[in-house]
C-alpha cells in the first residue's frame, strides 16, 4: 500500500478580462515537483470548485498547498477597489481559496501557503492588506533577496535563525498577521514574510516561491517538514 501521503494544490482560473482566449487552468510545475522529491503525491484543485465540493476532496486528502497567482480584490471583504497595479484573480477563484484555507483549517489539516496562498491565510483571518508596495521592485520579477524567520516560532525551527535567500515575484503583501497568526519571518526592509498559526499542527504562508530554488536547503527543510506533517496527519486520522 502507498503510504505517501496525498496534497492538494490550488489552481489558477484564467479568464477575461486578463487573458484573452478561452477560459482554462494553470499551475506551475514546479510546486508539484517540489512535494513528490519531498515524498507526496500531489492533486490538483480546480480554481472554480464548487465550495460544496469541498468537503468530498479534502476527506481524500492529507495536506493542502495554497499556491502563488494574481492578485486578491479586497471588494468581496469590504475594502477598496483594485488599484492600477492590481490584475485581480476570478471572485469564484478568490473565494473558493479562502473556503479551502477555512475548511482545512477546521480540519487541522497541515496548510502551506506560497505567494498569493500566504496573502489568502491572512486575509481569511482578517489580515490588513497592502495592494501595492512602494518597494515593489524590490520583491518582483523573481528577485532574490534575504529574509530572517522569528526566533521562537515554528519556521524558525525548519529554516533557522540564518538569513536565508529566497526568490520574490510579488508586489502585494500582508500588512499585519491578522487574528490568530503570529509572525514567522521578516524582510531586510522590514516586510512581513511569513506567517503561522502555532495552535495548528502546520498552518504557515512564505510570501517568497521556495519552489523557484528548488534545491536550496531551505526550500528541502520547508517542503520535507510540510509532507511529514501531512504523512502524520494521515496515519492519525485515517480517510473514511
Amino acid at each position: 500500500m502507498d503510504e505517501r501521503p496525498l496534497i492538494g494544490l490550488s489552481v489558477e482560473v484564467l479568464d477575461a478580462p486578463h487573458y484573452e482566449g478561452r477560459r482554462r487552468y494553470q499551475l506551475f510545475s514546479d510546486y508539484a515537483g517540489c512535494l513528490r522529491k519531498a515524498g507526496a503525491i500531489p492533486i490538483l484543485i480546480p480554481g472554480d470548485t464548487p465550495p460544496s465540493d469541498l468537503d468530498s476532496i479534502l476527506d481524500c486528502l492529507d495536506g493542502l498547498l495554497m499556491t502563488g497567482g494574481d492578485d486578491v480584490d479586497l471588494r468581496p471583504l469590504g475594502g477598496p477597489p483594485p488599484e492600477d497595479t492590481c490584475r485581480p484573480i476570478p471572485i469564484e477563484q478568490q473565494e473558493l481559496n479562502l473556503h479551502l484555507v477555512a475548511h482545512a483549517k477546521a480540519r487541522d489539516m497541515p496548510t502551506l501557503g506560497i505567494c498569493l496562498g500566504m496573502q489568502v491565510i491572512g486575509l481569511a483571518n482578517q489580515s490588513s492588506y497592502i495592494q501595492h508596495l512602494d518597494s515593489a521592485e524590490e520583491h518582483t520579477k523573481g528577485i532574490e533577496h534575504q529574509v530572517v524567520a522569528k526566533e521562537g516560532s515554528r519556521l524558525a525551527k525548519i529554516l533557522g535563525l540564518q538569513p536565508i535567500t529566497v526568490a520574490s515575484f510579488h508586489h502585494q503583501a500582508l500588512k499585519e498577521t491578522g487574528q490568530g497568526l503570529c509572525p514567522a519571518a521578516y524582510s531586510e526592509d522590514g516586510l512581513l514574510e511569513a506567517i503561522e498559526d502555532s495552535e495548528m499542527t502546520f498552518h504557515i504562508g512564505v510570501q517568497w516561491h521556495p519552489e523557484r530554488l528548488p534545491d536550496s536547503e531551505p526550500s528541502l527543510a520547508l517542503f520535507s517538514s510540510f509532507v511529514a506533517a501531512a504523512q502524520a496527519y494521515g496515519r492519525e486520522e485515517p480517510n473514511s
